[in-house]
Parts: structure tokens; C-alpha cells; sequence
């Protein structure tokens, strides 16, 4: 795993500023409002338009409020004649918006965190490249409750991960690495959807900027 280490050591990480309490949640937010955004693939080929939905009644803390459509996802794919065709457009499991998305070179999307909610429902999701949704996961299939409750909060969020996530082979893409909050990598197969988790020595180090931005690789 040394590898991964010097790559996530090198990555953007998400932009933000928490003071690191294990209790309960004191930090406030600021959420940016959630936009469409396009993620293309590293080679060009292929690129995803993330739409965000209005189900704002099923995010935590604003029971209440209207529930509506999830985001969706419309997948593209280059052309011989160099036009982009739409492949799929599916409904991803984020009420309102992914918080950051990768697309592979083959055409997998994946999606991390929940707009407004980072940390909470589906906080990671792997899509294959006819939009299906390959497997999803909660913090709590993530971690055990110890460690879940280690993980610092702020008024809307679990601050779970460290830093942006990437391929662990850039030519392969076949593995996407995220570096999480509490020292750890954790690894993610997108053909098989399965997950692997390799604990750090030391947490990580907290980056910098303002709270809560949202960030799209």
C-alpha cells in the first residue's frame, strides 16, 4: 500500500475546516447550492452530467421539507466520428447531489458523500458503465460503531474522508483509493464492487479552506 500512500499524500483534498471533536456535532456549515456539473474520463471518452435532484425532505436536518426526484446521472461515450452518444440516464442514490465523482477510462462512475450530508446515506456508489447501480455503502458498512463514533461531525456531516479519491492505476482504473479521516485507505474494485480497507498509523492531517465546499474531481 505504499504507493497509495504517496499518491493520496500528493491529492487535493476536499476543501474544508473542522475542529476535530469525536461528540457531538459543533461545527456549523456552509453549503455552496448544489450545481450540474460534467466529469470526464481521463482519456476524453467518456463524461457524465450530474443533475441534482430535489428531494431535499430526505437529507439530515430538513425533515420537513419537500421530497421530489434524486439526482441523475446521464452517461456519454465518444463516437467514431467524434460526437458524443448517451449511453444511459439513471437515477444515482444521492436525494439532492453527489458531493464528488469519478468516471473511469471504461466508463464507471463513481460518487462519494451526499450534498449537505457528507457522511450520511449512500457515501459511496459504484455505477457501471450502462448506469447500474453496482453497490452502494453507509458509514456503518464501512466502519464498526467505535469507529464511527470517532469520526469528527459538524451540524450536517461525518467528515469520514481525508482527501480527493483517485485511481490506484491510472492506466487500469480499475481501483479507486480514498484516503479516510482516521488514518486509513480505503480501496474500491469497481468491476466486482467490493471494498478493502488498510488502516494508517496516525490520522490524517486536516486540510484547509472553507467549510463544507463542495468538490468535483
Amino acid at each position: 500500500m505504499r504507493h497509495l500512500r504517496e499518491r493520496r499524500c500528493c491529492a487535493a483534498g476536499i476543501a474544508l475546516v473542522l475542529t476535530v471533536f469525536t461528540t457531538a456535532p459543533v461545527v456549523g456549515d456552509d453549503w455552496p447550492g448544489p450545481q450540474t456539473v460534467t466529469v470526464f474520463s481521463g482519456d476524453g471518452r467518456r463524461f457524465v452530467r450530474v443533475i441534482p435532484g430535489t428531494s431535499i425532505g430526505e437529507t439530515v436536518g430538513f425533515a420537513g421539507a419537500p421530497t421530489g426526484t434524486p439526482a441523475r446521472a446521464e452517461l456519454y461515450a465518444r463516437q467514431d466520428d467524434r460526437s458524443y452518444r448517451l449511453v444511459a440516464d439513471v437515477a444515482l442514490a444521492n436525494p439532492v447531489a453527489p458531493v464528488a465523482a469519478l468516471v473511469s477510462n471504461a466508463g464507471h462512475l463513481v460518487t462519494f458523500d451526499n450534498w449537505h450530508n457528507a457522511g450520511y446515506g449512500a457515501v459511496a456508489a459504484i455505477y457501471d458503465p450502462s448506469g447500474r447501480l453496482v453497490k452502494s455503502w453507509r458509514l456503518e458498512d464501512l466502519y464498526d460503531a467505535a469507529r464511527v463514533a470517532a469520526i469528527p461531525r459538524s451540524v450536517s456531516s461525518r467528515w469520514w474522508r481525508c482527501a480527493a479519491a483517485g485511481f490506484v492505476d491510472p492506466t487500469t482504473q480499475r481501483q479507486v483509493y480514498v484516503a479516510e479521516r482516521l488514518g486509513g485507505t480505503f480501496v474500491f474494485t469497481l468491476a466486482a464492487g467490493t471494498v478493502a480497507y488498510s488502516a494508517g498509523r496516525a490520522p490524517c492531517t486536516e486540510p484547509t479552506g472553507a467549510l463544507s465546499t463542495t468538490f468535483h474531481p
